[in-house]
Order: C-alpha cells, then structure tokens, then sequence
C-alpha cells in the first residue's frame, strides 16, 4: 500500500494522532500540515460544499506530504461513500447514525468483499496498486480505512447496544449539539443531561469492543485557531472584537 493510515499507525503505537480540521480547502494549508508532521487533516463536508473532483486534489496533495486525508461527509448513501473514498479519502466520519442497517450499510459501502461489497472502479484505487494483484490491494485498503459514525440522536442511543454488534466499525463519535436538540434541549451542548448521556455511551463502547474516536485524536480547528488569533492581535492593540458574542 503506498499511503497507510498515519492514524491507524499512531493507535497501533499506543500515541495520540494529530491533525488539522478544514472547514473550507486550502492546499497550502494540506501541505503546511504535512510538512510541519501532523498524522491527518480532516475536511469537512457535512456544512460545506465539497465536490469529490476537488476532495482528489486535496487527497493528492495529502498523499505528497504523507499526511492521512480525512472527511465528515454529508450522508452515509453508497454514492457519496464511493465518490470520496474513490477520491482518496482514508477516514470517513459519517453524521446521525440512526439504525442499525446504517451502520450495515456503511460497512458494506465502504470496505471491499470479505467485509464489505465496495465497487472495486476508482481511479485512485488503479493507481495506488502498485504492482498487487487485487486482492492484496483490496485487502491492504480495507486495512487502512476507517468509519467513525456519529451518534447525535437519543433514538440512537436507545438501541446502541444492537448497532454496536455490527462487524466493521470500531470507532464511534458523537455531536452533543444534535443530541441535545433530540433530547428537548436545543443549545444544551454542555448540559450535564447530555454529558451522561455519553459518559453512558462511553462505557456501552467499552463493554463491546468498540472505541470512542475522540480519545485516539486530537485537532486543531482552523477556524478557531484563527478567531483566537484576530482576538489576541486586537486586544493587543487596546481593540476589541465587534462580533459580539
């Protein structure tokens, strides 16, 4: 394989993987990434366009700077899965898992046969055989892909127990904007309520197995990263910020 997961290679060494969250592209900040030796940069297109012609170049230029390309995609259908992964999309985070044939799904879109019934077409794949036959190919991508669905519903969570037997995926996230808004609680993000409710899940993931995702990476968000910054420079120039909350 010519680009393994970095992630996968951090947990495997007992370490944290590191990576930069990208709420809109920027090749020069893929490259940056990479050549300051962070494990991953994670694109999100779940509240932003991305197009898969656009998300290859940006894989592309990951795979130059031997940094693992990550993407929150808009939904879990196979055609969204098999144009980003196509693409060169290494780890998929899937929003609001809600059954238990999703998760199914996911496995069966994402991964190649024996796990799953991914279509072996895609550019990307042809050229990252290297000489292997298909098979082996096959085998070595289902190795270094990773999904992390979203818990973000308190229906989802009133069944877990049932998703967490699906073969496949072993890391799960969550969003606790999305679950407080299930739970009644819109704007309740840090609602003990909802903190439970994944403390709950947290042990649920334990008992089965299974891995929540947060604990094996750590992020830097741009946007945030920015924003701190804007504010620091203005407060040191005796100005304040006028966004207002």
């Amino acid at each position: 394989m010519a680009f393994p997961n970095k992630i996968l290679e951090r947990i495997k060494k007992g370490e944290k993987a590191l990576g930069l969250v990208l709420n809109d592209p920027s090749e020069e900040l893929v490259e940056l990434a990479g050549r300051m030796g962070l494990d991953f940069v994670n694109f999100e297109g779940q509240h932003a366009a991305l197009p898969p012609k656009m998300v290859s170049t940006l894989c592309r230029i990951a795979d130059g700077f031997n940094i693992t390309p990550c993407m929150r995609v808009p939904d879990g259908n196979e055609s969204t899965l098999l144009s980003y992964l196509d693409s060169g999309i290494r780890q998929i985070t899937v929003p609001n898992l809600l059954t238990k044939k999703q998760a199914e799904d996911l496995v069966k879109f994402t991964y190649f046969a024996p796990l799953g019934l991914r279509s072996s077409t895609g550019y990307q794949m042809v050229m990252h055989q290297d000489g292997q036959d298909r098979k082996e190919m096959f085998d070595e991508v289902n190795a270094n892909v990773i999904i992390v669905p979203q818990v973000e519903n308190y229906k989802t969570v009133e069944i877990l127990e049932d998703i967490l037997t699906v073969d496949g995926i072993d890391f799960y996230g969550g969003g606790a904007e999305d679950m407080a808004q299930s739970m009644g609680l819109p704007g309740g993000h840090a609602d003990p309520r909802v903190e439970k409710v994944y403390d709950d899940m947290q042990k649920k993931l334990k008992a089965a197995g299974k891995f929540w995702y947060g604990d094996y990476v750590e992020t830097v968000h741009v946007a945030g990263m920015t924003k701190d910054g804007i504010e620091r420079m203005l407060k040191d120039h005796g100005r304040e910020s006028e966004m207002g909350w």
